[in-house]
């Protein structure tokens, strides 16, 4: 059987869940998740057999049920000896939850050459990963984050209130909240409001024109809501009669 100890970090403003230690049924700590700025990073005991872990991390994605989903993770294997079959069950769960790797920190030189074949960054140190550069502010209130920059190809924002941005939201990014998502600023890419199925949430850009657009279980694509034809202009989307309809925003922050 295996255990879980689970505790709430901070992951770039975002609140991320970090796993004290998944232990099994022996007491033997199998592997960690650290909230760190680059991204989710599973820590894997690399004394601890590779079966148990793998099926730790199978078991931990599972019960946090699509949170780490499109997620930048960093897998950092310690000194462990990997064999080809044990990597490619390991990617495989990964990516089958839908993270994305960006790069391992592995120490042995046989483990570094086999992830370096199969198309993976390596690099000596977490420490040595880590970025340094002070970024722009992140505000984050009980119920609301606050974000002032814009998101680039491959960035998400995962929060569970309101989410305020000023700035834009380019095409390959992603917000996802669960409550309103406010843009001052253009959103080009992808956002979820109200999740998991909160149909009040509403999303209001300066230039709402997002690749796709969900509010709660609904979903809008480009084709299916997005008006081209005039200039840019603050709208709002929201859920009217079972689908995602959007209008231009006058200040009706909520339903009548």
């Amino acid at each position: 059987m295996i255990f879980l100890l689970q505790h709430i970090v901070s992951w770039s403003g975002v609140e991320t869940p970090e796993c004290e230690g998944i232990v099994s049924g022996g007491g033997e700590e199998l592997f960690t998740i650290k909230g760190l700025k680059g991204g989710p990073t599973f820590l894997f005991n690399d004394k601890a057999p590779f079966a148990e872990v793998i099926k730790a991390v199978e078991e931990e994605l599972a019960r946090a049920n699509g949170f780490f989903r499109d997620s930048p993770a960093i897998l950092a294997f310690g000194s462990r000896v990997l064999n080809k079959e044990e990597w490619r069950a390991l990617k495989e769960i990964l990516h089958r939850e839908g993270l994305l790797l960006r790069y391992a920190v592995a120490t042995e030189p046989t483990s570094r050459e086999l992830l370096y074949k199969e198309g993976l960054p390596v690099r000596d140190s977490l420490a040595a990963a880590q970025e340094t550069k002070k970024g722009p502010p992140t505000i984050k209130g009980s119920n609301a984050l606050y974000l002032r920059r814009n998101l680039r190809s491959g960035q998400k924002e995962v929060f569970e209130g309101n989410v305020v941005l000023v700035g834009d939201v380019n095409q390959g990014a992603e917000i996802l909240a669960g409550g309103d998502a406010i843009v001052f600023g253009t959103l080009r890419g992808v956002v979820h409001a109200g999740y998991p199925d909160n149909r009040e949430a509403v999303v209001i850009a300066l230039n709402l024109v997002p690749l796709q657009l969900r509010i709660g279980p609904f979903i809008g694509r480009a084709d299916e809501g997005q008006n081209h034809r005039r200039p840019p202009q603050p709208e709002i989307a929201r859920v009217k009669d079972e689908r995602i309809v959007i209008e231009p925003y006058h200040g009706d922050y909520r339903r009548p």
